[in-house]
Order: C-alpha cells, then sequence, then structure tokens
C-alpha cells in the first residue's frame, strides 16, 4: 500500500464554529422517540425548555446544552409526571438534564463529530454525535443529530418492559453568535 493512502487527513475545527455561540431556545429542540408494548407503539416526546452556549477556538471547545428534566412533555400528563419521578430524571434533585461538549472535530464544512457526556439524573455516560452542520445566515448556525441513548447505562431503569432500553434523541439546535 503507498504511504499517501495510509495517511488520514487530521481532523480540523469546522471554520464555521469558531467563536462564541448561544443556543437559541426559540428555534431549537430535543425530542425523543421511545418504542414501547414490544415495538408495537411509539411514544413521542419533547423537552420544552433548552438553553446553552458553545465556545470553539483553536485551543479548545466548551459548550453545554441544559435542559430543564421537569419540561418533559409526551402529552400524557400521568406519563409525564412519571418520567420526572425518580424512576426515570428524578427532576426534583437534578433540574437538569446536560450535555457536555468536550471537542469538536470534522473533514467536511457540512459535519463534525462532538465528543461529549450526557447528564441524567446524575449518571454520566459519554455520548460522542456525528452532527449535520447548516450555516443558515451570518451569525447563525444550525447542528442537528439523531442518536440513541442506552437509558439503562443512564441508571434509568423505571418500567422495564415497557420503556426500551435504547431510545431514539432528535436534537436540533440553533446558535447565534454572542456578542462581544
Amino acid at each position: 500500500m503507498p504511504i499517501a493512502a495510509q495517511l488520514k487527513p487530521a481532523p480540523y475545527t469546522p471554520q464555521g464554529l469558531a467563536g462564541s455561540w448561544l443556543v437559541d431556545p426559540q428555534a431549537s429542540h430535543a425530542r425523543f422517540l421511545a418504542s414501547t408494548l414490544a415495538g408495537l407503539v411509539g411514544t413521542r416526546g419533547r423537552f420544552r425548555s433548552l438553553s446553552g452556549d458553545l465556545v470553539v477556538d483553536e485551543a479548545r471547545t466548551v459548550g453545554t446544552l441544559v435542559i430543564d428534566s421537569s419540561s418533559v412533555d409526551t402529552g400524557n400528563r400521568i406519563r409525564d409526571r412519571h418520567l420526572r419521578s425518580r424512576d426515570f430524571f428524578d427532576a426534583k434533585r437534578h433540574p437538569q438534564l446536560r450535555y457536555e461538549a468536550r471537542s469538536i472535530s470534522g473533514h467536511e464544512p457540512d459535519s463534525a463529530r462532538i465528543e461529549g457526556e450526557l447528564i441524567v439524573a446524575g449518571m454520566r455516560t459519554r455520548l460522542p454525535l456525528d452532527v449535520a452542520i447548516n450555516a443558515v445566515a451570518d451569525g447563525v448556525i444550525e447542528i442537528a443529530c439523531d442518536t440513541k441513548v442506552d437509558r439503562v447505562a443512564l441508571g434509568l431503569r423505571g418500567a422495564r418492559g415497557m420503556v426500551p432500553r435504547s431510545v431514539g434523541l432528535e436534537i436540533a439546535i440553533t446558535l447565534r453568535r454572542a456578542s462581544a
């Protein structure tokens, strides 16, 4: 094999992301889908309240997506109350779900990989995200991804047999450049 074929380009920070950014909560969403009853029924839900920030420069990437755990909404008050309970999000003791970004890299201008951790009810799990990046306008960028989360690894053990181990997440975040 030629030496050139063995070399891989080094990841770079996508140029459009350099700087300080704030999450636009009105233009962003975090949704989930959990198949229930042996996969026959899908339960969709969303979180109504989120915020966050992202700082990307040559030396570091630091970002946080903060979701109000009590803002879970599946359209069913009884189910939502159960999701806020100690069986799931334990919203009284842990009012926030958090994603903490540690690095971002990519080879294409419209995609990247974010390395970070998801924190739910005090439990942390590594969760890399392969994201699509869309520069909407000057100073406005959208980052979107679909991923799966192992709820048991996060200590969310309620409703065994009803809620699957793997829950799908759809996240679309609109970032606005922070004022200097």
